[in-house]
């Protein structure tokens, strides 16, 4: 058979072009492909087809430092508005507790939802105290599996509610946290040192990568009429970070 020239345009982005004579039952196909590639930024970027190979592939993506930007807007959302949390006024005959008696039970009801769910948020749901007791307390869970978020809220040693979530991110896991009542004494301190007038512990929130780089406790207090005042405290050490009112 003789041979014939196939002229064969690549379909990728650097539009090489074969000129190689075929023969035989690939003749539709040029045997090798010579490559010529643009010199635009988009063909240097481009991803090249198998018979270019002259032709650079792209630079996988640098993976992104630090928590994931749509964690910090969405657990920051989370904490400005209270979106998932709505304290509830206690039954009668309830008993307040720290944070820590209630987690275990949270655990459990998380770990028969999504074998990979991780704890993200801790927050009261019930009036706290000022020793950091209160007779709810809610637990938000993340699932990478699911790509959800469930929070859970355990009252009187009980489980009272479970609820899926609206707002989605994949949120950083809490680390190493002491307990509620570890932090109350130190965030009373700085927030009576930093204005006239008594202050009311309104409510303590843990969550990792928001307000600090790491796992923090934030506790907020009001005071008259005026404005919030939010004092963060390292939640490993109890030492209170910074503060400010808003």
């Amino acid at each position: 058979m003789r041979a014939r020239a196939a002229e064969t345009a690549c379909t990728c982005t650097c539009t090489c072009v074969s000129r190689e004579p075929v023969s035989g039952p690939g003749a539709d196909a040029p045997l090798r492909a010579s490559c010529a590639p643009r010199r635009s930024a988009r063909a240097r970027l481009a991803l090249p087809c198998a018979r270019c190979a002259r032709v650079t592939p792209p630079r996988a993506p640098k993976p992104a430092r630090g928590v994931d930007v749509r964690a910090r807007l969405a657990l920051a959302a989370l904490a400005l508005a209270g979106a998932w949390c709505v304290v509830a006024p206690a039954p009668a005959g309830a008993e307040a507790t720290t944070a820590r008696a209630c987690l275990e039970l949270a655990e459990r009801a998380a770990d028969a939802w999504a074998d990979d769910a991780r704890l993200i948020w801790v927050e009261n749901d019930a009036a706290v105290d000022a020793a950091g007791r209160a007779e709810a307390w809610a637990f938000l869970f993340y699932s990478p599996a699911h790509g959800a978020m469930r929070s859970y809220s355990i009252r009187d040693g009980a489980l009272e509610r479970a609820e899926d979530q609206a707002v989605t991110a994949p949120a950083p896991a809490l680390d190493v946290w002491v307990d509620s009542s570890a932090i109350v004494g130190a965030a009373r301190r700085r927030a009576g040192e930093c204005g006239a007038g008594a202050c009311t512990l309104e409510s303590l929130l843990l969550v990792r990568g928001v307000f600090a780089p790491g796992s923090a406790w934030v506790a907020v207090f009001a005071r008259g009429d005026g404005p919030r005042h939010y004092v963060v405290c390292d939640a490993e050490s109890g030492e209170v970070v910074r503060d400010w009112r808003g």
